[in-house]
């Protein structure tokens, strides 16, 4: 019996190809025993990747970054996509859905300044330094941590954020990409979970796929069992921590234009396929009364239950609704 290929879209940047490699590659592993699989990559550019110029926030926000990859499967030109989650919106359109997800890699923000490892710290930088980062929800955090410093909008690559140093004191970077891209050794500090929320889906990587009813209509079958292929490398874990993110997301009607954040964790455990305690905290930056708000709260989500995911987003929502109870 010959291998069954995979048909992989991806963005074209090195970041993107790195992480949809290891996507596959995961695939293709978790799938060893039952159906040996091969894959290829199918790579294009999108919208977010060539308006380099404007905040994401000013054309668009979070679905420029996956349109491309979804028009190819609705196409037929691919069996499956791989997105950085936290570049997702928070629903998929209706054509879509959500397959699986990889473990969480680091959820957490670096500071890097000129030095790497040892550079000046972010709390050591001296009043007026100028830090880059092309994302707000950072700089409301950053603000709340630094408010004498000045934050300079960036977008590009991860070499070319990098780069920056030379004009800059420091930059703010996702630790998943530095980490998947070998260049963890850049890094001068992680802030903490508590010193500054990550982005909603940060460090999961996302397999999505044509629900089954566009599927036939498009009469784009792919693999008969490639759910079943998914299955197998899916996380549940991490889909119910992604779940509930983007629940709370959704639930505020908020994207990447939106100083908002969520992260939820499994706090006592979450590996074993028992009930445990998801915990989910939030943030909201309310420009009329210039707050940022937050809220926690904590749920038990059995990951043995076909419920898992719905008492996963349920807790989003739950978060959300504390969050507006502020507002």
């Amino acid at each position: 019996m010959s291998d069954l290929k995979l048909r992989i879209a991806t963005r074209k940047s090195a970041l993107a190809l790195a992480q949809t490699t290891m996507a596959a590659d995961a695939i293709v592993a978790a799938n060893a025993a039952a159906e040996p699989l091969t894959y290829e990559l199918v790579s294009m550019t999108t919208e977010g990747d060539r308006r380099l110029d404007k905040s994401l926030a000013s054309f668009g926000g979070k679905g420029v970054f996956i349109k491309e990859l979804e028009i190819a499967l609705l196409e037929g030109r691919a069996d499956i996509a791989i997105h950085s989650l936290k570049d997702m919106p928070a629903e998929v359109l209706p054509q879509f859905k959500l397959a699986a997800v990889l473990k969480r890699e680091d959820p957490r923000d670096a500071f890097l300044s000129r030095g790497g490892s040892v550079g000046i710290r972010f709390m050591d930088l001296p009043a007026g330094a100028r830090v880059g980062t092309g994302s707000i929800r950072r700089v409301v955090q950053l603000k709340a941590l630094r408010p004498d410093l000045e934050y300079v909008p960036i977008r590009g690559n991860i070499q070319t954020r990098i780069g920056k140093l030379a004009e800059l004191d420091g930059v703010v970077l996702a630790a998943a990409g530095l980490k998947r891209m070998g260049l963890a050794d850049q890094v001068t500090e992680y802030f903490s979970t508590e010193q500054m929320l990550p982005a909603s889906g940060q460090g999961i990587l996302a397999i999505e796929t044509l629900n089954d009813e566009t599927a036939q209509e498009s009469r784009v079958t792919g693999h008969v069992d490639l759910a079943q292929i998914l299955a197998r490398v899916n996380d549940v874990a991490t889909f119910c921590i992604a779940s509930a993110e983007m629940a709370y997301l959704k639930a505020l009607n908020a994207g990447c234009q939106f100083p908002v954040a969520s992260f939820a964790e499994f706090v006592d455990g979450g590996s074993n396929r028992i009930a445990q305690t998801l915990k989910i905290r939030g943030i909201y930056w309310d420009e009329k009364s210039e707050k940022l708000l937050r809220a926690e709260v904590a749920g038990n989500v059995d990951l043995n239950s076909e419920d898992c995911v719905q008492q996963s987003k349920n807790l989003g929502v739950e978060l959300a609704c504390a969050i507006q109870k502020q507002l």
